[in-house]
């Protein structure tokens, strides 16, 4: 089991081991979920989540409108699994 300690602040940092696992970068931002005396912590896909969503085919240009539709279905496709 890995260890850090909290400074007077709340602040912490997470052991790097940890950081590997999960994939964090700076600036990625981080989600809680207390239950009962556990905390589970875990990767705001944000973003992330978006990767290669815009994809087209290749040699398919997408116009403005298209990439903005595709955007937002997957924006609602991800909050639907949640």
């Amino acid at each position: 089991m890995l260890h850090s300690t909290v400074t007077s602040k709340g602040q912490t940092t997470i052991p790097q081991k940890i950081r590997r696992a999960l994939r964090i970068k700076p600036g990625d931002k981080l989600e809680y979920a207390v239950e009962g005396d556990r905390a589970t912590i875990r990767v705001d896909p944000g973003i992330r989540s978006l990767k290669g969503v815009l994809a087209s085919k290749k040699g398919r240009r997408m116009s403005f409108a298209e990439i903005r539709e595709a955007a937002a279905g997957a924006v609602r496709a991800r909050e639907g699994t949640r």
